[in-house]
């Protein structure tokens, strides 16, 4: 789990997503959960929770033993994280964006958990 984190998801959930990350205003936080009934595919395990947080500077997420993924940036950081989640109707299946890889110091902390964006 503290390698690699991969947010899959049908094209509306992901859509779902998208819109509450860019809604978001200074000093709000959401939390995600996530349906954790299924196979982990090659991860660690199913973590129930992402935690989101408008912060200070370039996003950066972590792993907290307890309380899940948690991701802190600013919203300018944030938006771009959400554009991640903005796959086309008809997207096919196993379409996915590497977070962490498309952006740079700007968007993204260095040291930050990598974050895998897919549509299921």
């Amino acid at each position: 789990m503290e390698d690699e984190v991969s947010i899959a998801g049908s094209v509306s959930e992901c859509q779902e997503v998208k819109s509450k990350i860019e809604a978001m205003n200074d000093g709000q936080s959401i939390e995600l959960s996530f349906d954790t009934s299924g196979s982990s595919q090659g991860f660690g395990k199913l973590e129930p929770t992402m935690v989101i947080k408008v912060g200070q500077g370039p996003a950066f997420a972590e792993y907290k033993k307890g309380l899940g993924i948690i991701f802190t940036g600013n919203l300018e950081s944030l938006k771009v994280f959400a554009s991640f989640f903005d796959f086309e109707e008809g997207s096919e299946l196993g379409c996915h964006y590497h977070w962490d890889e498309a952006c740079d110091s700007n968007y993204v902390a260095s040291g930050t958990l990598p974050i895998v964006v897919a549509v299921v």
